[in-house]
């Protein structure tokens, strides 16, 4: 584990205190998670922008057409099965 010196501005290093005390974590726990989430964030970017610029259209449709159609199951619904079309 690396240690870093960051400065932050006195409003932000408050509010920063302060979050971390709402979720009952030591400012350093609040701050590790928040940069993760942030690498995390970006990390999925990069991943859905790469897979878009990989796709290809002709690739997929002969995946789809591969698929048999078959009914939904319940499980396969989300929310009330009355707002699904048919």
């Amino acid at each position: 584990m690396k240690t870093m010196q960051v400065r932050f501005p006195d409003r932000v290093h408050e509010r920063l205190k302060e979050l971390a005390g709402e979720d009952g974590v030591s400012l350093n726990s609040f701050i590790v998670a928040s940069v993760n989430n942030e690498v995390i964030r970006q990390e999925t970017r990069d991943f859905f922008r790469d897979a878009a610029a990989n796709y290809q259209p002709q690739a997929f449709a002969e995946a789809l057409a591969a698929v048999a159609d078959a009914p939904l199951e319940d499980s396969d619904l989300i929310g009330d099965a009355e707002e699904t079309p048919d």
